[in-house]
């Protein structure tokens, strides 16, 4: 009796063995560097790959996407190549948060607990929620575990770069040709305006005794009349009494209309103009605009921030190329997985 009671539980321990095997072999898509690659992991790359592969190739109907994931590229199976895609980016996601524990990187309780607490909000949001289960085909728990892993990795990034921050230098010849190369993004200009509203429901006529305006308004100030008095006299500008007509802002301002900041950045300091935008006109002079002194400090910090990023994705580059590091595949699972997401 009690020998086939010990072969009953031998029978039954090899089987409950054997079950777990098989539940944990289905439950990742491939390994790097001993650490298993979750189906949903794999699942939120891929989705992710799938959606920005259509969007470039914009197409929108389910006819489009269905030409699209069948028809081969260069002789290549398209969904191959996605799955590969999302493959590689899923394996250096999994890389970094193998280095990050090496460095025994760990997020605090405070910054885990606003970020689930930020995730909280943005899922409040049906259409958020809705997104998640049914294009990124997660549950939202898998979801969470995905961004909070994401942070990790994106904080340990930032950490390692002001840990070795000392490994790039920025010399005043690189910064005055990063300034030069990227000067309207960096720069600041001083402009004074005054605005002559023209609307879309003006007639022709309207719109004409508008423009005239303007251009007796800017004949004035070339004759020498004080521009500031003129803004208070003429200028429709909701802000005027605030600014006086006079603002400064960058290229990537949202508060002026992209016409006035492209007159601004294309003019030099003393210059007058007439801007027709949409709504009415402009009759504008560029008082200042920054120069590489005053935003050579900018410059240096932005080209090191730069630098500094190349030094880390070279570092990333490093680790994947590692032999450590080289995927295996669990073939079965990633094929099916793979198979179930292009089906929907």
């Amino acid at each position: 009796m009690k020998k086939a009671l010990i072969i009953i539980l031998i029978v039954v321990v090899f089987a409950a063995g054997v079950l777990y095997f098989i539940l944990d072999s289905r439950s990742y898509v491939a390994k790097v560097g001993g650490q298993k690659i979750m189906n949903y992991e794999y699942v939120f790359f891929l989705n992710t790959q799938k959606r920005v592969t259509e969007s470039e190739a914009g197409v929108n109907d389910e006819e489009e996407k269905k030409e699209l994931w069948t028809n081969t590229v260069d002789g290549e199976d398209p969904v191959a190549i996605v799955m590969n895609q999302a493959l590689e980016i899923a394996k250096e996601f999994k890389v970094q948060l193998i280095k990050a524990k090496e460095a025994n990187f760990k997020l605090s309780d405070a910054e885990r607990k606003e970020i689930n607490q930020n995730l909280n909000n943005w899922l409040k949001n049906e259409e958020n929620r809705d997104y998640v289960k049914n294009k990124l085909g997660i549950s939202i728990r898998q979801f969470k575990d995905v961004m909070v892993k994401s942070q990790l990795v994106s904080r340990f990034a930032y950490d390692y770069m002001q840990k070795h921050s000392d490994a790039v230098t920025v010399t005043d010849e690189e910064a005055e040709q990063y300034y030069n190369e990227n000067r309207k993004n960096l720069d600041d200009v001083t402009v004074t305006y005054i605005f002559v509203s023209a609307d879309e429901n003006m007639d022709s006529g309207q719109k004409a005794e508008k423009r005239k305006l303007a251009e007796e308004i800017l004949e004035k100030i070339r004759q020498g009349t004080d521009m500031a008095s003129l803004v208070k006299e003429y200028s429709e500008d909701p802000g005027v009494n605030e600014s006086d007509g006079t603002y400064t802002f960058k290229y990537s301002s949202e508060s002026h209309p992209q016409e006035v900041k492209d007159w601004a950045f294309g003019a030099r300091i003393g210059d007058l103009g007439i801007v027709q935008t949409e709504t009415g006109y402009y009759v504008i002079r560029l008082e200042n605009r920054s120069d590489f002194e005053d935003k050579k400090e900018l410059a240096r910090s932005e080209l090191k921030a730069k630098k500094l990023n190349e030094y880390y994705q070279n570092q990333v580059k490093d680790w994947l190329n590692d032999p450590y590091f080289n995927l295996i595949k669990n073939e079965k699972t990633l094929n099916s997985v793979t198979r179930k997401v292009f089906e929907k």
